[in-house]
């Protein structure tokens, strides 16, 4: 994945340190993870009059969504499932899209109301193409050489960033735009942790860190 086709979005114009502060304060997170090329980046753009906030974190760009690449649900405490589903109670919705041309997969995972309602990914990454939805996946057969999984992933884009984003946004070209047209600035953490503790650098005892385990596979890859 690239930063080209990776993107969290948001319906009007959020502010950048409220959004932030959801991913500082995750279970595992420290906030130290989060600062220079790791910072949570915020933007503001509007497409065909529809307001819309753009949130990018490399550590999905490069090191992908357990949400969007893997068959089984995310635990509610894995960085993407707080995002989502503390972002789209306060502000109504919010919808991860991805598009990968290249490798063939392509889709969304769209939170209203504070909870997951839709994931729809078209992914023909692994050694058979499959269509994945909140269940497990689905093994596609019969596909369309010429259109095989493209096609199918661009419609599961267009689906889940139709509410937010209005009609047309159906691959990584036009999620660029949306990133581009958004022009995201990196919020850095604040020098001193939160008084509550949460968000400072020891995560919960009991479960590792994710973010720590991601960011090696991200170092492992030379990014």
């Amino acid at each position: 994945m690239s930063d080209r086709n990776t993107g969290l979005f948001l319906p009007g114009h959020v502010p950048a340190a409220a959004i932030a502060a959801v991913a500082w304060g995750a279970p595992g997170v420290s906030v130290e993870q989060l600062r220079g090329d790791e910072a949570v980046r915020v933007g503001h753009g509007t497409r065909d009059g529809r307001p819309y906030t753009h949130v990018g974190l490399r550590l999905f760009e490069v090191g992908g969504l357990l949400l969007l690449d893997q068959p089984d649900l995310p635990g509610a405490d894995e960085l993407e499932r707080v995002l989502g589903d503390t972002l789209s109670a306060r502000y109504g919705q919010a919808v991860f899209l991805f598009y990968d041309e290249v490798n063939a997969a392509g889709g969304h995972a769209r939170f209203e109301g504070g909870r997951l309602v839709s994931r729809l990914v078209y992914d023909g990454r692994g050694s058979v193409p499959v269509r994945r939805t909140l269940g497990r996946d689905e093994v596609l057969v019969g596909l369309d050489p010429s259109d095989w999984v493209w096609v199918p992933g661009a419609a599961a884009v267009e689906a889940g960033a139709a509410a937010i984003l209005g009609p047309g946004i159906r691959d990584d070209d036009d999620i660029e735009r949306l990133i581009t047209g958004a022009a995201a600035v990196a919020v850095e953490p604040p020098t001193e942790a939160p008084p509550s503790g949460r968000g400072t650098s020891a995560p919960p005892p009991a479960r590792p860190s994710r973010l720590r385990g991601l960011l090696r596979r991200l170092v492992g890859r030379g990014s």
